[in-house]
């Protein structure tokens, strides 16, 4: 009994004495307290100067709507950098727009309004490039500005039957006439008259073709550019022939400041949606669409709902000489929109990658409305260059239209070296554009060429430049 009590004892004073020691441990330990990241803004991303990667935004506030002048420092990280610029440039460009000032309202959210983006408010170049005197930017000093104006600054182009849709629609935001990228080449004819540089040549064939979607439909194209080049065309007198031999080094602004963003072009896509779009994966605008020169209403249904399918940012930005290109495309493109899983025949035209079905001067509808023409079968050439920027952005951006976007890369200075990537295109404005591995699948090869005429020198980059030839009061217009 003594020996079993002694025992016990021993027992229980060993575990008192291992208590104590995991009391102790426990005591001396450091305590955990859970911590959570800071927040990051539009504004600790843009214009990013240090060496790391820029920091990624993980909310949606105001410092979003102001528009970036600059990638930062490329030296490394240049990439993932260049694409957040081009994100943060696409998130403030569809701000809701202030239409007194034609920028973007840090008082409004594109969270909650993401009908109004100040890009479009943004002059066309049909309003600067005209007959007579530019239209006055953002309405000018006694007419409000907005969306409608920048409409109505085009309005003495339109055709009476145009105008006659436009009175007795008042919701239309948008005419859009050009059915083949070649506008964004300005004059298609007279270029590959007087060029003889085979390259430019097979670029400006290819974009003279309109691309039809899977409804049948061409697609349309939209060219607006930002006050920075705005007035430097204006200053210069670049609308106008003489204006232009006046100035042999055209060299628009590079950006600075966030009031000073440099030179900006954009460069739309919109398809006619129909049967099998879902327009709250798009966005939309109203729009009258026309496809000849007499600017007669195309047969069909008119106004018609468009969606923006593709959205070039070409911007002079700071450190970015030859500019910095920003490519973004609507996520349904290459799998629906203009993409038929089951096509067939396999191995006839309108299911052979990238391969016209339409002409210049093909028709698009019959008189009364019917499709006249097979679907292209877009393939992309090029992924996207970052996807989980791209994931980070759309749900940033969840509960809109644009979080249904994605950006497929961007193109920037190298400096000395060149540029990077190599190639960057978009596979509903570049479509039917060679791929290969001499080019020209790039923007800067393509806008590389790009001249005044008749002055034969460099426009900076712009195709834009050569528009006077357009319009002959230009020859002799002051």
């Amino acid at each position: 009994m003594r020996r079993v009590s002694s025992f016990h004892t021993l027992t229980l004073l060993l575990l008192g004495a291992v208590a104590l020691v995991l009391a102790a441990c426990h005591t001396s330990s450091p305590t955990t307290i859970a911590t959570t990241s800071a927040p990051v803004t539009c504004a600790a991303a843009a214009n990013f100067q240090g060496s790391g990667p820029a920091p990624v935004p993980t909310m949606i506030d105001s410092t979003c709507a102001s528009i970036p002048y600059t990638p930062g420092s490329l030296n490394s990280n240049g990439q993932q950098k260049a694409d957040v610029f081009s994100w943060l440039s696409f998130v403030a460009l569809n701000w809701p727009v202030n239409p007194l000032t034609c920028t973007p309202n840090s008082g409004s959210s594109i969270l909650t309004d993401a009908n109004n983006p100040t890009w479009l408010t943004y002059l066309s170049d049909d309003a600067v490039y005209t007959a007579g005197q530019p239209a006055p930017w953002c309405g000018g000093t006694t007419a409000g500005g907005g969306i409608k104006a920048r409409l109505m600054a085009s309005q003495s182009s339109y055709s009476p039957a145009v105008q006659k849709i436009l009175a007795a629609h008042p919701e239309v935001h948008l005419v859009l006439l050009h059915n083949s990228k070649s506008h964004d080449l300005v004059s298609t004819i007279r270029l590959l008259g007087a060029s003889s540089n085979d390259q430019l040549k097979g670029i400006l064939q290819s974009t003279q073709l309109p691309l039809v979607d899977q409804n049948g439909r061409f697609v349309r194209f939209s060219i607006s550019l930002n006050v920075d080049e705005y007035n430097y065309i204006v200053a210069n007198k670049l609308y106008t022939v003489p204006g232009q031999k006046a100035t042999p080094n055209i060299n628009f602004p590079m950006g600075s400041s966030s009031t000073a963003v440099g030179a900006t072009e954009i460069k739309a896509a919109w398809k006619v949606l129909g049967p099998g779009d879902d327009p709250t994966r798009f966005f939309t605008q109203q729009a009258i669409v026309y496809n000849d020169a007499a600017g007669d209403p195309s047969p069909g249904t008119n106004p018609v709902t468009v969606g923006l399918v593709g959205l070039h940012i070409a911007h002079k930005a700071q450190g970015q000489p030859t500019w910095a290109w920003s490519t973004f495309e609507q996520v349904d493109n290459d799998t629906k929109s203009f993409y038929n899983p089951n096509c067939a025949p396999s191995g006839s035209p309108s299911c052979t990658a990238n391969t016209a079905t339409a002409t210049a001067t093909s028709e698009e509808l019959s008189p009364t409305g019917k499709p006249l023409n097979l679907p292209v079968q877009v393939v992309p050439y090029l992924k996207p260059t970052n996807p989980g920027l791209n994931s980070s952005f759309q749900g940033l951006l969840a509960g809109t239209p644009f979080q249904y976007y994605q950006l497929i890369g961007t193109q920037w200075s190298t400096g000395a070296i060149g540029v990077e990537p190599q190639f960057l295109g978009a596979s509903v404005q570049e479509t039917f554009v060679s791929f290969n591995s001499s080019g020209p699948y790039s923007c800067t090869a393509c806008h590389n060429f790009a001249t005044a005429t008749p002055g034969g020198q460099k426009s900076d980059m712009s195709f834009l430049v050569s528009a006077p030839l357009l319009k002959s009061p230009h020859a002799t217009h002051p």
